[in-house]
């Protein structure tokens, strides 16, 4: 039953997008929890977070905590990660560097969210400009719009070609 609700949720999400981007891999993946990376090295944002994501009725978010840049690309190595939310702030790079190395690891496979406290229009637009699905700051979010940015970055994504 919980199943059938899930894919007649994400059946109304796909409809609310342009057809051509529609496709049955985005609907299979808002029918099961999507697997969220959270790169975050603030353990209280973490947890933040991760109540925001998962207080949720209508979709199902699980939550996997890396708390830096080391962490993240060892987990990155192994599947499973559906998008990642990535903190620019990080001790070992920060700013749009941290987004490059993550980048960089999943290959434009994976979509990236920016949470961020760097409310720096360069940091934006450098981030944005390299394809970061969306750029949100810690001070300005509430839980309703995180999702809504995972979600739409799950739908939009286009995962980039190979060479």
């Amino acid at each position: 039953m919980r199943l059938q609700m899930e894919l007649s949720t994400a059946a109304t999400l796909v409809r609310s997008i342009p057809p051509q981007t529609a496709t049955l891999q985005t609907m299979t993946a808002l029918a099961r929890p999507i697997q969220v990376l959270l790169v975050e090295d603030d353990p209280d944002s973490a947890a933040l977070v991760e109540a925001y994501l998962t207080q949720d009725e209508a979709h199902s978010f699980r939550v996997e905590w890396a708390p830096n840049l080391v962490e993240t690309m060892v987990r990155l190595g192994k599947p499973g990660v559906d998008v990642i939310l990535l903190d620019l702030g990080l001790p070992e790079l920060s700013g749009y560097k941290s987004y490059r190395a993550v980048e960089a690891t999943v290959e434009g496979k994976v979509p990236i969210v920016i949470l961020t406290s760097d409310e720096r229009n360069l940091s934006k637009e450098l981030t944005m400009g390299f394809g970061a699905a969306d750029y949100l700051l810690k001070s300005a979010n509430s839980p309703s719009q995180l999702r809504q940015a995972l979600l739409n970055a799950i739908v939009l994504f286009r995962p980039r070609e190979t060479e």
